[in-house]
């Protein structure tokens, strides 16, 4: 056993719920919170209803729910469809430093397997804890997608060794867990890139949904590979490169799950900024004197913004990550709305013609400050030659500018009015925020049944 999986098996193998903070557990219930209405949300969405046409055709002696519905399924086709739903609007919690995986992903996956066995909230928090914390530290230290690979191997190893706290793994269970985990689940980066399919919200719950499936194995007794993290063809040599974790949480050092970021609009993070300030800016804008656009961000997420083909958006899933189309939205429209996310919106010529008048640029100062702050600048130049020009830091919902709990209920209330009633709304906010009273986490979807 290398030494980077020794301390990753150890620390999760003796991780309790007594370790916990206060303020970790706050985190993880705003997380499931906010992930709950997120699914709820993209519940008619088609993957989702792709997804839940495959798991009905499974059943299982340890079953796990299909989100909205009675219907059960196997733990791993629950946590992919779960997912699924969690991911689909992009409007799911994130994490930001090397990579911008949605640790999110990963809570159906464990939320399957603790509903499999009966397990009570304080199980399900820790469990939740400890897969954050895998997902965040990861992406904090390894390369993943400046060398080409998608970010869903870091949602493998965190499923995994959530699943396996909750299956009470030892230290040698949990090192075969994470092996399992790392080895066959390395992702081809292409899946955001180019004109983006539905394939980009399903890749990380299947990291995740993958993540349970190796520890169910481990679980029963099968072994992974040897050295999987330094050994010379593992994940250092052939993937990320050499990495160094950093102090993982507990004894007095915060959890990672406490810097989760959120999102206040469905869109990819980086561009949360421009809209904010965009929506700001049209108040003074007369739309067709525009002659250009400019925007200024940091390093990454103007690397993140250029990927997919934002200039010529032709699928959903490329709409939400495209800069120029959703600030050109909100000069236009004012938000961002379902009808913004329509092939009727993104390809309407006026849209794109403005589109055209984009161009985006790179400052070494706010690349210096982030991920700690996010910064952008637009400026606006009029066929005249007069100059509009607004700067801001953070966005609703970064740690810097963080989401009230009264805010996340709302945007739960929102994605969820025409899906639950208000009897269930209220019910389910009052299990979740009182999840470490829970006995079976079982009753939190037995009140989301639409």
């Amino acid at each position: 056993m290398d030494d980077t999986m020794r301390t990753l098996s150890e620390y999760a193998a003796s991780l309790t719920y007594a370790d916990i903070t206060p303020q970790a557990v706050h985190s993880v219930k705003r997380s499931l919170i906010d992930s709950i209405g997120c699914a709820l949300g993209a519940f008619h969405a088609e993957p989702a209803e792709i997804g839940r046409r495959l798991a009905s055709r499974i059943s299982s002696t340890t079953p796990a729910t299909l989100w909205g519905t009675k219907f059960k399924t196997s733990p791993d086709w629950a946590a992919f469809v779960n997912g699924v739903m969690v991911r689909y609007l992009d409007f799911s919690d994130d994490y930001i430093v090397k990579d911008g995986p949605h640790p999110s992903d990963s809570i159906p996956a464990v939320l399957a397997i603790a509903e499999a066995l009966h397990a009570d909230g304080k199980s399900l928090a820790c469990a939740i804890t400890l897969t954050y914390e895998i997902i965040d530290q990861l992406v904090d230290v390894a390369e993943f997608s400046s060398r080409g690979w998608d970010y869903v191997t870091e949602h493998s190893a965190g499923s995994a060794m959530g699943a396996g706290k909750l299956l009470g793994f030892s230290q040698e269970k949990m090192a075969h867990a994470i092996a399992l985990a790392l080895t066959p689940n390395i992702g081809l980066y292409q899946t955001r890139t180019g004109q983006l399919s539905m394939w980009k919200g399903c890749a990380g719950p299947n990291g995740a949904r993958n993540g349970i499936f190796a520890a169910m194995l481990a679980g029963e007794g099968m072994t992974g590979p040897d050295l999987a993290i330094e050994g010379r063809y593992g994940l250092w040599n052939q993937v990320t490169g050499r990495f160094q974790l950093g102090r993982l949480g507990g004894h007095g050092h915060p959890f990672k799950v406490e810097d989760t970021f959120f999102k206040y609009r469905p869109m990819m993070y980086p561009v949360m900024l421009p809209v904010e300030i965009a929506l700001e800016m049209r108040r003074d804008l007369d739309i067709d004197d525009i002659d250009s656009i400019r925007v200024v961000l940091d390093h990454f997420s103007r690397y993140q913004t250029t990927l997919a083909d934002i200039g010529d958006p032709r699928t959903r899933e490329t709409a939400d990550h495209s800069l120029p189309y959703l600030v050109v939205n909100t000069l236009i429209e004012g938000e961002v709305t379902k009808k913004t996310f329509t092939a009727e919106r993104f390809r309407d010529p006026k849209v794109l013609a403005l589109v055209k008048k984009f161009t985006i640029e790179e400052s070494e100062a706010y690349t210096r400050e982030f991920p700690k702050a996010f910064n952008c600048l637009i400026e606006v130049t009029g066929k005249s030659g007069r100059k509009w020009v607004m700067e801001k830091k953070n966005p609703k919902g970064h740690p810097g500018n963080p989401m009230s709990d009264t805010e996340i209920e709302e945007k739960f209330l929102k994605l969820t009015q025409n899906m639950l009633s208000p009897k269930q709304a209220k019910s389910t906010l009052e299990l979740v925020w009182h999840l470490d009273e829970i006995d079976d986490v079982g009753r939190i979807l037995d009140a989301i049944i639409i």
